[in-house]
């Protein structure tokens, strides 16, 4: 035997340590796990950083060889104007321009710049008189050009480059490149241009890789855009295209000559990262070069699957070996494994029902009490004059025991979770009911918006009343000093993937705005949590009993605030789509005279209450016999049927600690006789049991705590 005990304890000993040993394995495997992903997300980023750092330096390059490029046509197109002007002027100079030969001047200078669509000079009143292709038919006045007039008036003007326009004579979407010609006294003779098209200049840029949706542009002093890559749809006539990005105009406001940034194009909302350079002309150009985020990011998107699937391949291997090793371990240890499983898994659920049932057992021992309290004064209430002057003091003890009975209604509601026992109801009386009861003997007051067509609702009254009250009682914590607390019932039909994500359907909205301190961001995210206060008194179970409640009856319960604007909570509760009779709370009348003396019998393990059910009962003429146990009750119901003298009602508690309870009692009864006439009474409010007592063959439930008028009530609807 000693041996055998030996046995056990090192087995014992081997098991737990053999648990220990799993649960570090399954800690380091999961601590590996995290590190994996941590080091190939840190990767990620890094490597997302080095493509976004290269793809800045290839714009960078880019606009610098673009920037080389662009001055390089420019500067060849400039020397030839120059050229152009110089001829002209010595021709003026010798006192006779000679047409022809200034023309086949201009003719050899366009032949060594192919990129031109032409070369020409003008008089001073405009007209291009000399270059290749002059012709009476082709002979246009530019006099009418932004960039003439600018040269005609500006003897210093040197370079001028104009915005896009459509050639007079060509019919192209070009850019014009001109200088002014000076007479031997210095005044205004003509110009010389050149016209280069923004066809040649887009073909220009796309010998650039920037990507599938990268793009090049030349811009203007102005900020209007010369040319760009892909070409833009110009028409004519239309609004010139300008750069909006406020980046850019800040570094320009800068002073900068080049700079690096990331934003959305104001042309098509793609984001890109942007490069810029000043090209170094008389008249001030800006290369754009940018490349898209998509673009250059999309090797690393492929390096973020191929991360992303090597950590869920790694995971997938790790949890697997583990699940091996533990699988191999179980089958060599089956039965003890089995058995200790099983303890472990009765630790834990008594663990995680451990607050449930101390919370429960605490509200059924204290609404035994107060049923007790309730009962007796109304049966002393019931004894005395209605004109009596204790009467009054009676009514306000009831009243304070009523609230300490909503304490265990909300220790119950909170802490076991039960079923909502769930009737038609008007959410305009359970709202009124809410107001009267919370903000009276308040500072606050309630302004209430239901209309009468309200939709009514399936709930719990007494729970739902629970949840208003609580809502309006956080509000008048939150107005010390007093205030306005405006409640507003509208009906709502909400759609498929609402944003309260319900089920499409009918629904009733109740909304409390109150004018206090408003709650911070940062709170906001817990108010609904268990245990979280910011009152000093504060038990944190408030707010989140209203949620308890509100998720149980298939609705949403949402809050939005300010700090300093005051607070809106919001419930959404399933409605059954029409409005429902506003009734008024059922006033009990106990008729002092019975009709005829009943046979009842009365079960509970409180001696309080079978005695408030003696004398009550008694009092209105009944006979009564109690008992403290469900078996009692039985074999009291077997007898009685035996001498031919059944009882005419059974009322049942459902709970008896260490005895038959109401519900077996009830089967073993209505085994005995299927027409007995059973009432279940628990302290438990939230029981199946009492949320669907007909399945179990009770014909009324009577809630604890109740009153000496609740019983006689039960009784006489029940007969």
């Amino acid at each position: 035997m000693l041996m055998a005990k030996e046995k056990a304890k090192t087995d014992t000993a081997l098991g737990r340590s053999v648990n220990v040993l799993k649960r570090h394995l399954f800690a380091g495997v999961v601590v590996l796990n995290i590190v994996v992903a941590g080091m190939v997300s840190f990767a990620l980023m890094k490597s997302r950083d080095v493509y976004t750092e290269r793809a800045s330096v290839t714009t960078q390059n880019l606009a610098r060889v673009l920037d080389e490029n662009i001055s390089g046509i420019f500067s060849k197109i400039d020397i030839s104007l120059q050229a152009v002007c110089d001829e002209y002027e010595r021709q003026l100079g010798a006192g006779q321009v000679d047409s022809a030969a200034l023309s086949r001047f201009i003719v050899r200078q366009q032949a060594r710049l192919p990129e031109l669509v032409s070369l020409r000079a003008t008089d001073m009143a405009g007209v291009a008189l000399y270059g290749p292709n002059v012709t009476p038919a082709t002979t246009k006045s530019l006099a009418h050009r932004d960039y003439f007039i600018y040269l005609r008036q500006t003897p210093d003007a040197g370079l001028v480059i104009s915005k896009p326009l459509i050639g007079g004579i060509s019919g192209k979407w070009m850019i014009v490149l001109a200088r002014r010609v000076n007479a031997p006294d210095g005044s205004f003779a003509g110009l010389a241009y050149a016209g280069v098209s923004l066809d040649y200049l887009s073909h220009t840029f796309s010998t650039l890789n920037i990507g599938k949706q990268g793009l090049l542009s030349l811009v203007a002093s102005d900020l209007s855009v010369v040319a760009r890559y892909p070409k833009l749809n110009r028409s004519p006539g239309g609004s010139e295209i300008k750069v909006t990005s406020n980046r850019f105009r800040s570094l320009l406001a800068k002073g900068e000559s080049m700079g690096t940034y990331r934003t959305k194009s104001s042309v098509d909302g793609v984001e890109r990262v942007f490069s810029f350079r000043k090209i170094a002309l008389p008249q001030p150009l800006y290369v754009f070069v940018a490349m898209s985020t998509a673009d250059y990011l999309a090797n690393w998107y492929n390096d973020l699957y191929r991360g992303v699937l090597f950590v869920l391949v790694f995971m997938i291997m790790t949890t697997t070996l583990t699940q091996v090793f533990n699988r191999e371990w179980d089958r060599s240890r089956e039965a003890e494994q089995a058995l200790k499983a099983m303890e472990d898994e009765r630790l834990k659920m008594e663990k995680l029902e451990s607050l449930g049932i101390l919370a429960g057992g605490i509200a059924h021992d204290f609404n035994n009490i107060l049923t007790g309290i309730m009962g007796n004064l109304s049966f002393a209430r019931m004894q005395l004059e209605p004109e009596h002057r204790s009467q009054p003091l009676l009514e306000a003890a009831e009243r304070a025991s009523l609230r300490a009975g909503d304490l265990a209604k909300q220790l119950l509601t909170f802490a076991r979770g039960g079923a909502p026992v769930r009737a038609v109801t008007s959410v305009g009386v359970l709202v009124d009911e809410a107001v009267s009861l919370t903000l009276s003997g308040s500072n606050v007051k309630g302004i209430v918006d239901v209309p009468a067509s309200l939709s009514a609702v399936e709930a719990d009254a007494g729970q739902m009343c629970q949840a208003f009250s609580n809502i309006i009682m956080n509000a008048v914590q939150a107005m010390p000093e007093g205030g306005l607390l405006v409640i507003t019932a509208r009906d709502h039909l909400l759609e498929a993937n609402n944003w309260q994500k319900l089920p499409p359907g009918p629904y009733v909205s109740v909304a409390f705005s109150d004018e206090g301190g408003g709650i911070s961001q940062e709170d906001l995210k817990k108010v609904f949590d268990p245990y979280f206060t910011t009152k000093p008194q504060g038990k944190g179970l408030g707010l989140a009993s209203v949620y308890s409640i509100v998720k149980r009856h298939g609705g949403s319960v949402s809050v939005d605030s300010q700090k300093g604007d005051g607070t809106t909570f919001t419930i959404y509760l399933p409605s059954l789509g029409a409005s429902g009779e506003e009734q008024a709370p059922e006033v009990t009348h106990v008729s002092q005279v019975p009709p005829s003396a009943l046979s009842l019998l009365v079960m509970d393990d409180e001696e309080v209450i079978r005695q408030l059910a003696a004398g009550v009962l008694g009092h209105l003429g009944h006979r009564v016999v109690t008992c403290a146990d469900g078996g009692d009750a039985v074999e009291l119901y077997r007898a009685a049927l035996q001498e031919g003298a059944p009882f005419s009602a059974v009322l049942v508690d459902l709970t008896i600690p260490g005895g038959m309870g109401g519900k077996d009692a009830a089967q073993q009864i209505l085994s005995l006789d299927p027409k007995a006439r059973l009432v279940v009474m628990s302290g438990y409010s939230n029981d199946p049991v009492m949320a669907n007592f007909r399945d179990y063959g009770f014909l009324k439930a009577l809630h604890k705590p109740f009153d000496a008028q609740a019983m006689a009530s039960v009784l006489e609807s029940l007969l």
